[in-house]
C-alpha cells in the first residue's frame, strides 16, 4: 500500500542531528520491509502553537510501499522518541513524483 508521511521534528535539534534522527527511522521502514520512493525536506518552520516546549520544527515527507503493520510499528518507535513532536500517516492512491511546494530545494537530496 502506499502512505504518505509527514513528521516534525524538534526544532531544539541541529539541522545535521534532525536529518541523522530522521534517517535512522527511515531505516526501520527498509529494515521492516517497507520501501522508501520518495523523501522531502521542507525546513525548519514555525509551528502553529508550541508542542513540547518547541515553537519550531523540522519537517520531512516520505513517501512509502509498505504493509499496514510496518506503519503500525513504527509508529510506536516514534512515540518513545522525546524529538518527535508530531507524524501524520495518509494512505495514497498514485504517487506524485515531483517535489511539492514545500521542498527547500537547497538542502533536499532527492
Amino acid at each position: 500500500m502506499l502512505y504518505e508521511n509527514v513528521f516534525i521534528l524538534s526544532g531544539q535539534l541541529t539541522e545535521k542531528s534532525a536529518t541523522e534522527k530522521f534517517d535512522q527511522f527511515k531505516k526501520v521502514i527498509e529494515e521492516s520491509g517497507g520501501k522508501i520512493l520518495k523523501k522531502e525536506f521542507w525546513g525548519l518552520r514555525d509551528l502553529a502553537y508550541k508542542i513540547k516546549k518547541n515553537s519550531k520544527g523540522y519537517y520531512y515527507m516520505i513517501n512509502t510501499d509498505c504493509k499496514p503493520e510496518v506503519l503500525n510499528g513504527f509508529h510506536v518507535k516514534l512515540k518513545q522518541d522525546e524529538n518527535f513532536l508530531r507524524f501524520l500517516n495518509f494512505k495514497i492512491k498514485v504517487l506524485n513524483k515531483e517535489d511539492s511546494s514545500l521542498v527547500d530545494s537547497k538542502k533536499n537530496d532527492n
